[in-house]
């Protein structure tokens, strides 16, 4: 800003009024000051607003009594007017306590030698430096670091939580089965406690007929069948439904007898829907085991068979000798097979749970939870395949239990 006068002229400059036709209505804060000692000649109302003093308590007083500029200010001020050149600065001044950020513009006021007359000064807060704006930055993104990290806990949290809703009501399932059981075996208890009193009855009478004179040998045959169901029977209440704690040892059998019993157990119901048993094995195939629960074993799955198939229905009985991988023990795999209407989908996972049943009122869903807990314990194991549409429908059960008694005795 250049100002023409002469030297006689230059004490008698007017820079309040020089400066209030420049920067009265100026939205910035604005300021002028003269002489060394930078004293305050004019200041527009926004500058006031800035300091936070009136006109009256600024006008005539030093520049740096008045606000809070700092070192760099006041050097600047000392440069412009040796300089007569503008400069700008923006920066953290004040105490370390309270630092504010100012910003500075200043141009010289000269005179007609290029003498400096005065300064005139545009002030204001600055905007935050460039350090702080990457600290607010790197503080925003930490924040929002932490709360993605809290968002991800809370989600894995509830996860957690799901996972352990699931795992308690599994848990709550599971304590129910085993309450039904557990109820089941204390029934079984009472039931087989109250039977064997008549059995034993029975068996005395059976005993008698048997070794009565001049029976036939057709009728003998046939109490012997039944005093060998009656045994089983009596096996199978002393060992509760399955709930078995055995004491004999397993032994050696042959297979093909063992089946045999089992149709001719079934002859009644076998007649009655006109079934065709298709039989094949191999006589001199034997297994390992405790008799009277396999046979249960084989009777549930045949008994299974023949609900399953209509009239005119056939079940086939096959026995072969097998092997599992990793075992040299020898096996022996029977296969039971019905062509009756199939297991679905959606059944064949429960087939084997206890008390699930297809039957209805007249099936108690333990019968194949039973036979799975007998095979397991003789080290053997069963397999289930089935069908419902095409040319062939039907059910296979196939069954591979240790042919000797080295394979028979569970690995621990």
């Amino acid at each position: 800003m250049n100002v023409e006068m002469t030297d006689s002229a230059v004490l008698a400059l007017d820079i309040p009024h020089l400066c209030h036709a420049v920067a009265e209505a100026f939205p910035l804060p604005v300021a002028a000051v003269a002489g060394t000692g930078h004293i305050i000649q004019f200041v527009n109302p926004a500058f006031c607003l800035l300091v936070g003093k009136p006109k009256e308590d600024l006008i005539g007083r030093g520049f740096f009594s008045m606000t809070s500029a700092g070192n760099a200010c006041l050097s600047m001020l000392d440069r412009v007017s040796q300089t007569g050149k503008a400069e700008t600065h923006a920066g953290q001044e004040g105490s370390d306590e309270h630092p504010l950020d100012w910003s500075y513009t200043m141009w010289p006021i000269l005179g007609v030698d290029d003498r400096s007359l005065g300064i005139f000064i545009r002030m204001g807060e600055a905007t935050l430096s460039h350090e702080d704006a990457i600290a607010m930055n790197q503080a925003l993104l930490l924040r929002s670091v932490h709360q993605y990290d809290l968002r991800a806990e809370a989600e894995r949290l509830n996860a957690q939580l799901k996972t352990e809703i699931l795992t308690n009501r599994e848990a709550q399932k599971a304590l129910i089965r085993m309450e039904k059981l557990a109820s089941v075996g204390r029934m079984a208890a009472t039931v087989a406690h109250e039977i064997n009193k008549p059995l034993e009855a029975v068996m005395n009478t059976l005993y008698l007929a048997q070794t009565t004179e001049g029976l036939p040998a057709s009728v003998r045959q046939y109490l012997k069948i039944a005093e060998g169901e009656l045994k089983r029977i009596s096996h199978i209440t002393r060992q509760t439904l399955g709930f078995y704690r055995e004491s004999s040892e397993p032994n050696t059998f042959y297979i093909a007898p063992l089946l045999d019993s089992v149709v001719d157990l079934m002859q009644a119901k076998i007649k009655a829907k006109r079934t065709t048993i298709e039989r094949r094995c191999d006589e001199r195939l034997q297994m390992a085991g405790i008799e009277g629960e396999l046979r249960q074993v084989f009777a549930n799955l045949v008994l299974n068979s023949l609900d399953a198939i209509d009239e005119n229905g056939t079940v086939r009985l096959r026995v072969s000798s097998s092997s599992r991988c990793g075992d040299d023990n020898p096996y022996v795999r029977v296969t039971i097979a019905d062509n009756g209407p199939g297991i679905d989908a959606a059944t064949m996972p429960r087939i084997f749970e206890p008390f699930f049943t297809t039957k209805g009122l007249i099936g108690n869903g333990l019968g194949l939870w039973v036979c799975k807990q007998i095979i397991d314990k003789h080290n053997g194991f069963i397999r289930v395949r089935s069908n419902r549409e095409g040319a062939w429908t039907g059910t296979v059960f196939m069954v591979v239990l240790p042919a000797d008694l080295c394979g028979a005795k569970r690995q621990k």
